[in-house]
């Protein structure tokens, strides 16, 4: 049976946050630009990963979803699945879900801390990396812990290197596409 392949599709202020607060979904501040590109992602995605918080953000009934949480378990909805993520790991992931839908390609969503279990897992095989002209001063870190603010500093210090860049608009909103250096992924 072929891995999944995961892709961390995330969004930062030019100050490396992913939000000022929990409540602080990305469709109040990033372009629109970025925002096409995001559900285009979701559309294509076997599955969306995401932790409880950007679920209840942004629920969607119609999605298949993985959600992470300490506190409920099991299938909320038809095509919800809630885990307690220290119990798996990736690769456990596919045949949790398999009876439903394949999980070929999945779409890691946020946040901090589901970023950080994939990472840790090794299992981050490509991030889209929308950096908006925006500074927010402090909120949501990509990372837990993370100290660096400069969005692409904070991945090349974790170990992924960029592979391609462009500008979505005129306002500056950058797009990068960044896989893991040499050896990273599991």
């Amino acid at each position: 049976m072929t891995r999944a392949r995961f892709t961390l599709t995330i969004v930062t202020s030019r100050d490396g946050y992913i939000a000022r607060a929990f409540d602080h979904a990305p469709q109040a501040w990033a372009s629109p630009e970025e925002q096409v590109l995001f559900f285009s992602g979701v559309e294509a995605a076997d599955w969306a990963i995401m932790g409880r918080n950007t679920h209840e953000a942004a629920d969607r009934p119609d999605r298949r979803r993985i959600v992470f949480s300490s506190s409920r378990r099991g299938w909320i909805r038809p095509t919800q699945l809630w885990i307690d993520p220290e119990e798996h790991r990736p690769e456990d992931l596919a045949g949790l879900v398999s009876h439903v839908h394949p999980l070929r390609d999945g779409l890691i969503l946020g946040g901090t801390r589901v970023h950080d279990w994939f990472h840790r897992h090794g299992a981050i095989d490509r991030i889209h990396l929308t950096i908006e002209p925006v500074d927010f001063g402090g909120g949501l870190p990509i990372f837990p812990g993370q100290t660096l603010r400069d969005p692409v500093a904070v991945f090349r210090q974790a170990g992924y290197r960029i592979v391609a860049e462009r500008l979505l608009n005129e306002q500056g909103t950058r797009f990068l596409d960044l896989e893991p250096a040499c050896g990273q992924t599991a």
